[in-house]
C-alpha cells in the first residue's frame, strides 16, 4: 500500500476546501428583553398600554399575509408530520420549479420557540402588563427558495412575538451558482465537486463568499417575502440581526484512484482506534469528564453502511474525516458555538475569523495525519531519546525509555494531542496524565516532564506564555512510541506471559513452540538405545 503522503501528492486530482452547510440565527436586538417589548408596543404601536394583544394581531397578521402570499403566487404549501425530511420534500418541489429565483415551498410545522407570556399587574387603576421570556409551542414558516446566487436555501420564521427566524444556506451550492453563471464546467459530488475544468478558480470562488454577500442575500428576501416587522418596524430599527449559530468548514480531496483513497482512509481511522484505545477519547480535550460535564468530549468511529467515519468532539463542536461518495475524503470542521473559540457569534465581524480557524483546524488535522502515518524513525532517535540528555551547562534531562508506564502514558495522552483543537498547558496535560496512570501525579512531576520534553526536542513553548506545542520530531515520536507500544509490545508480551491467558493466534503459535522446545530438549537428554 502506498503511503499516506504519496496518496495525497499523486493520487489526488481535485482539491478544494469551502464552507459548507451555514445555519444563522436572526434575532431583533430591541426585543429581547420585557423592556423593549413594553417600548415597541407603547412607541412603536402607539399603544398606550402593552397588551399583550398587540402580539396576537400582529401574529395573525403575518399567517394571513403568508396564506395569501402562497395563494397568490400558486407557491407549494406543505404542513410537516413530526420526522418529515424536510429537505427532501423541498428538492422534490425543486424539480417542478421553473425561473431564477422564487419560492420553491413554503412550508408550516409547529415547533418550539421562546416567546414572550404576558401577566397582567394593575399599577393602581391603571392597566399594565408585565412580560417574560418562556417556550412556547407554535406555528413555524419554512420558506424555501431558489437563489441565483445561493442556490436552494431556506429561511425559517417564528410567528411568535419576538419572530426569531433560522436562515440555511450551502457555501457548496453558492459556488455551484457561480461557476454556472461564468460558463465554467463541473461534476458535482453530493455535496461538493468531483470534477471542475477550472479548479484555481473554483478555489478562488469558495474562498470569496463572505458575511456581506451573505447579508445582501438575506436583506433581498426580507423585501420579497412576507415579514412580521413591516417596512416602518425595520426602518425604525426592528430588523433583525444575523448571528452565526452553525458554521462547517470543509477540505475534500478527490482520488483518481478510489480504493488506495478508501484504504488511505480506513487505515487513518484504524490508527485512531489503537492510539486512543477506547471508542471514547475523553483524553483528547481540556478536562476530566464525569457526570456532571456539560456537553460532550469524545472521538467516536461511526459506521454508515460500509463507510466508517470518525467524529472527533470539542466541546459543542466537532472535527470529522470521512470517505466521501466512494471517490474522496472529507474533513470537516462543525463549529456549532462560536464561543467554543473564544469567539463572538455575530456574522458581520465574526465570520472571517470562524472561516479561517475552521480552515486552520482542517490543516493541522490534515498534517498530523500524515505525520501519523509516516512516524517511522532512525534507531539513533529511538537511543537518543532512551538515554539521559546532557546539557551545555553541565545540567542533565533524564531518560525517556520505551514501555515505563510515566513514559507512555505521557506519549499516549500527547499522542492524542494531535488531534485536539486547543493547546498543552502544564493543568490540562497532568489532569489526562493522572487520569491514564489511574493515579496522582502532581504538578512538579508534571513541570519535570514537560522539561525533558522540551529539551529533548519534543515540545516547543510558545513565546510569552506558560503553554505548549508537539514539534515535528514530537509529533513523530510520541505517534511511533504508542503505535510501537499498544500494536506489538504489549499484545506480544500477553502473548508471551501465560498468566495473561492470551487467547489469540501469536499466544497459540509460542505455546506450540515451548512445546516443540520441551520435546527436543527430552530427545537430547534420552540414553541411547540399545543395540
Amino acid at each position: 500500500m502506498l503511503t499516506a503522503k504519496e496518496v495525497l501528492e499523486n493520487k489526488v486530482s481535485l482539491t478544494v476546501e469551502c464552507v459548507d452547510r451555514v445555519f444563522l440565527n436572526g434575532y431583533v436586538k430591541y426585543l429581547q428583553m420585557p423592556g423593549g417589548v413594553i417600548n415597541f408596543i407603547r412607541e412603536q404601536k402607539n399603544w398606550p398600554i402593552p397588551s399583550p394583544q398587540m402580539m396576537k394581531k400582529m401574529s395573525k397578521a403575518f399567517r394571513r399575509e403568508v396564506e395569501d402570499f402562497a395563494k397568490s403566487k400558486e407557491i407549494p404549501f406543505v404542513i410537516f408530520g413530526k420526522g418529515d425530511d424536510k429537505a427532501e420534500v423541498a428538492k422534490e418541489h425543486l424539480a417542478h420549479f421553473e425561473g431564477q429565483n422564487g419560492v420553491v415551498l413554503i412550508g408550516s410545522a409547529q415547533e418550539k420557540a421562546l416567546g414572550y407570556k404576558a401577566k397582567r399587574k394593575d399599577r393602581g387603576s391603571k392597566v399594565w402588563f408585565e412580560y417574560s421570556r418562556q417556550k412556547v409551542y407554535v406555528t413555524h414558516y419554512y420558506f424555501y427558495i431558489w437563489d441565483e446566487n445561493f442556490g436552494l436555501s431556506f429561511i425559517k420564521v417564528c410567528t411568535y412575538f419576538p419572530f426569531d427566524i433560522k436562515v440555511c444556506f450551502n457555501g457548496h451550492e453558492w459556488a455551484k451558482q457561480q461557476l454556472n453563471q461564468e460558463g465554467i464546467g463541473f461534476e458535482a459530488l453530493e455535496n461538493g465537486f468531483a470534477v471542475c475544468d477550472n479548479p484555481e478558480r473554483l478555489q478562488e470562488i469558495c474562498h470569496s463568499l463572505d458575511a456581506v454577500k451573505v447579508r445582501a442575500f438575506f436583506d433581498y428576501w426580507v423585501e420579497q417575502l412576507p415579514w412580521p416587522l413591516d417596512v416602518e418596524d425595520r426602518s425604525a430599527g426592528y430588523g433583525h440581526t444575523l448571528s452565526i449559530w452553525q458554521l462547517e468548514v470543509s477540505h475534500t480531496q478527490v482520488f483518481t484512484d478510489a480504493e488506495q483513497g478508501r484504504a488511505l482512509v480506513e487505515n487513518i481511522i484504524r490508527d485512531n482506534l489503537n492510539i486512543g484505545r477506547p471508542d471514547r477519547v475523553s483524553l483528547l480535550f481540556d478536562r476530566r469528564v464525569t457526570k456532571a460535564t456539560p456537553s460532550e468530549f469524545h472521538t467516536r468511529v461511526i459506521q454508515h453502511g460500509v463507510l466508517p467515519s470518525i467524529r472527533i468532539r470539542y466541546k459543542h463542536s466537532a472535527l470529522k474525516l470521512y470517505f466521501k461518495d466512494g471517490r474522496a475524503m472529507r474533513i470537516e470542521t462543525m463549529i456549532n458555538n462560536a464561543r467554543d473559540f473564544y469567539v463572538n457569534k455575530g456574522l458581520l465581524e465574526n465570520w472571517d475569523t470562524l472561516v479561517a480557524l475552521g480552515h486552520k483546524i482542517n490543516h493541522r488535522m490534515l498534517e498530523n495525519l500524515l505525520v501519523s502515518q509516516d512516524c517511522f524513525l532512525p534507531l539513533e532517535t529511538v537511543h537518543a531519546i532512551g538515554k539521559p540528555t546532557k546539557l551545555e551547562n553541565g545540567k542533565c534531562a533524564s531518560a525517556m525509555r520505551f514501555a515505563d508506564e510515566r513514559v507512555m502514558a505521557i506519549f499516549s495522552v500527547l499522542c492524542n494531542q494531535i488531534f485536539s483543537i486547543g493547546e498543552l498547558t502544564n493543568k490540562t496535560l497532568r489532569m489526562r496524565v493522572a487520569q491514564f496512570l489511574g493515579q496522582d501525579y502532581s504538578s512538579s512531576q508534571m513541570s519535570y516532564d514537560l522539561r525533558r520534553l522540551r529539551i529533548k526536542g519534543l515540545l516547543e513553548r510558545i513565546p510569552k506564555s506558560h503553554r505548549y506545542r508537539l514539534t515535528e520530531l514530537g509529533s513523530k515520536v510520541v505517534a511511533f512510541f504508542t503505535k510501537l507500544y499498544e500494536r506489538v509490545f504489549r499484545p506480544g508480551l500477553s502473548a508471551c506471559l501465560p498468566e495473561k491467558q492470551a487467547s489469540f493466534a501469536l499466544a497459540k503459535a509460542l505455546d506450540q513452540v515451548a512445546v516443540e522446545i520441551d520435546v527436543f530438549l527430552q530427545q537430547a537428554m534420552m540414553k541411547p538405545d540399545a543395540l
